[in-house]
């Protein structure tokens, strides 16, 4: 999954990436440290969300 960092998580659940493999899902998402201010998903790092806002500690 070459283009993981180019896409953010609206990308790849619209490409249902979510159910096809979750585990490369997971992987985007764990641990968590951003979140986006549009749509709520949260992720590993600030690339993957298209609005993002560190969680604070």
């Amino acid at each position: 999954m070459s283009d993981s960092d180019t896409k953010t998580l609206c990308a790849h659940v619209e490409e249902k990436l979510h159910t096809k493999d979750p585990q490369a899902y997971i992987a985007l998402i764990h641990p968590a440290s951003h979140y986006c201010q549009g749509c709520g998903r949260s992720a590993a790092k600030a690339e993957h969300v298209c609005r993002p806002q560190k969680l604070s500690e």
